[in-house]
């Protein structure tokens, strides 16, 4: 096999097991319910008649990329320390697949299984406007808002679910995930240093931004860090989802070779 075929095959094994964890999916289900009840009459479903398509799902993204993505940390964070609990690590490295492939590829199959419980939820969320409204849209757009603003946030934080529990325990990542999820994405800069509303906050708020014509939470807020804070277009919705994409991987980078050179020196 070579280097691509192993990685695909590690990401589907991963997919297959991850997909077929209850919590994973009781984690969703619960999230996405307590979003849509209590999202007040300023949430999407009470937007304005005859708003775009892009606006209403791109308030739906918005509201799932805020608290989602916590279930999902919270349910990668146990993957790779459990191997070693359970005693599989060492099975795994006498496979004839590089540790990179293997780490490349559960970071691929856990990004799949987390992701695709969010495309659901936004499309069972582009079905409920598609027949509110009567906008045959709302469907493309819930897909088109996925991508862009929910996405790239959970491939944020898959890398670093995956990796930091090796270091610092599983349950002390999760104290620290959630400490970090509201400092970083909703605690207002002026208040606090914070990286809320800057390119590399994970929410979405810069594609948000850009889709619906006007500063969602924090985004083009001056403060600390003001020049990761560019006014919303198109080339900073692009250069925020390429940044969560590249500081995702870099925990994945940095294990990849430490375990590259264990397997060397064993």
């Amino acid at each position: 096999m070579n280097g691509v075929s192993e990685l695909l095959a590690v990401g589907r094994y991963e997919f297959r097991m991850q997909v077929r964890k209850r919590s994973l999916w009781l984690a969703m289900l619960l999230l996405a319910a307590v979003i849509a009840l209590t999202q007040g009459d300023r949430g999407p479903r009470y937007t304005e008649a005859g708003a775009p398509a892009r606006e209403v799902m791109a308030g739906w993204a918005l509201l799932f990329g805020i608290v989602v993505p916590i279930g999902f940390g919270m349910v990668l964070a146990d993957r790779l320390v459990r191997d070693r609990r359970l005693g599989t690590t060492a099975l795994l490295e006498s496979l004839p697949v590089g540790p990179r492939v293997l780490l490349a590829g559960k970071y691929l199959g856990g990004l799949a299984s987390s992701a695709l419980p969010g495309l659901l939820a936004m499309l069972v969320a582009g079905g409920y406007e598609t027949v509110h409204r009567g906008d045959p849209l709302m469907l493309a757009w819930a897909v088109l808002a996925f991508g862009l603003i929910m996405l790239p946030g959970l491939a944020f934080v898959a890398g670093f679910a995956l990796v930091s529990p090796l270091v610092i325990s599983a349950p002390l990542f999760r104290v620290l995930f959630v400490g970090y999820w509201f400092w970083g994405n909703m605690l207002p800069p002026e208040f606090l240093p914070s990286l809320s509303g800057t390119l590399l906050s994970p929410i979405g708020d810069y594609p948000v931004s850009w889709l619906i014509g006007e500063t969602a939470l924090y985004a083009g807020v001056p403060g600390w860090l003001s020049f990761l804070r560019p006014a919303p277009s198109g080339v900073s919705v692009l250069v925020s989802v390429v940044l969560l994409v590249l500081v995702g991987l870099l925990p994945l980078v940095v294990a990849g070779t430490v375990f590259s050179r264990q397997r060397r020196t064993a």
